[in-house]
């Protein structure tokens, strides 16, 4: 395991029964992935894949049947859940692993979603505030026994949070590339800066900067910020078994699979020796945080080939 750079599986096939993610989470752990995320969506959010599992409930199951790996929402969203609610759930699982939960957390995107089941779709301004106030009181939650708080969407008096999380320090990944809010949220308070590259290395570049440039407006030190970042890879040992799995996914869902394309720089296609110099461009911007999928099923044996014939290039 590289002591400077985590690597994890997303489970973005959000439908999945929760057995076969029992059986992913352990396959992650065994092979070596430092941390295993799942979404937070109550929608089929445009996968066709259908409505999935609830995040929370289902990292409480998978802290209770692994044991080294770290847990992660990749994120949840601050509206879906009261604040500190939200703080308790969160400490219960941190609880329930032994240490092992990263709080993921992003303001939420999915309008249908929030109508369905919020009520309303609130302005980004909103949302962007809603996740700044859950962070604050969240982080509070974590380090003190009783809080209170007073913002302008939340006031709370008195919260008990006892028993209080394993880790002294529960880790805050905040989700979401925005350049002008939401990463200047993250120079605040975040662990982890996570966005996705959906719009090639140069916007990456734009984005690692705007970070840097919060960092400094607001004080604080930007290498303390792990810089995260996902893909998509189609690995294989050869070009045949590449193509067989972008024809399946093809095949399943229609998708267009072509890294030539713009706004696709997230799907990475290759052997281990092409996708190790793909990441190692991005270890070389400071990301310190890699978070996987591997098309179309995440399987066992994608995530063992990652660990037996990339990282070792890394």
């Amino acid at each position: 395991m590289l002591s400077d750079v985590w690597f994890g599986i997303n489970e973005s096939g959000i439908s999945r029964d929760f057995e076969t993610m029992r059986r992913l989470c352990l396959a992650a752990e065994d092979s070596g992935f430092d941390f295993f995320s799942i979404p937070d969506h109550f929608m089929d959010t445009g996968t066709g894949l259908g409505p999935p599992l609830e995040c929370w409930t289902s990292l409480s199951g998978l802290a209770a049947v692994t044991n080294e790996i770290k847990l992660a929402p990749l994120v949840s969203c601050y509206a879906f859940r009261e604040p500190t609610v939200l703080g308790r759930m969160a400490t219960t699982i941190d609880i329930i692993s032994g240490g092992r939960l990263i709080f993921g957390i992003g303001a939420g995107w999915h309008e249908h979603e929030f109508m369905g089941y919020m009520g309303r779709f609130p302005p980004a301004s909103e949302r962007l505030m809603g996740l700044e106030e859950t962070v604050i009181v969240c982080k509070k939650m974590f380090k003190e026994e009783s809080i209170s708080h007073s913002g302008v969407l939340y006031q709370y008096e008195n919260v008990l949070n006892s028993p209080p999380p394993v880790q002294k320090h529960v880790p805050i990944l905040i989700g979401g590339g925005g350049e002008r809010t939401t990463l200047k949220i993250a120079a605040k308070y975040a662990d982890i800066s996570h966005f996705h590259p959906w719009f090639g290395i140069d916007v990456v570049e734009r984005k690692v900067k705007a970070l840097k440039e919060h960092c400094k407006t607001v004080g604080r030190d930007y290498d303390e910020i792990r810089k995260g970042i996902g893909f998509a890879l189609f690995l294989g040992r050869d070009r045949e078994e590449i193509m067989a799995k972008v024809q399946k996914i093809r095949d399943a869902e229609g998708s267009r699979v072509e890294s030539t394309k713009p706004g696709t720089e997230m799907i990475k296609l290759g052997t281990p020796d092409v996708i190790a110099e793909q990441l190692r461009n991005y270890i070389g911007m400071g990301f310190g945080c890699i978070t996987l999928t591997f098309p179309p099923s995440n399987s066992p044996e994608d995530m063992n080939l990652f660990y037996e014939k990339v990282v070792p290039l890394l």
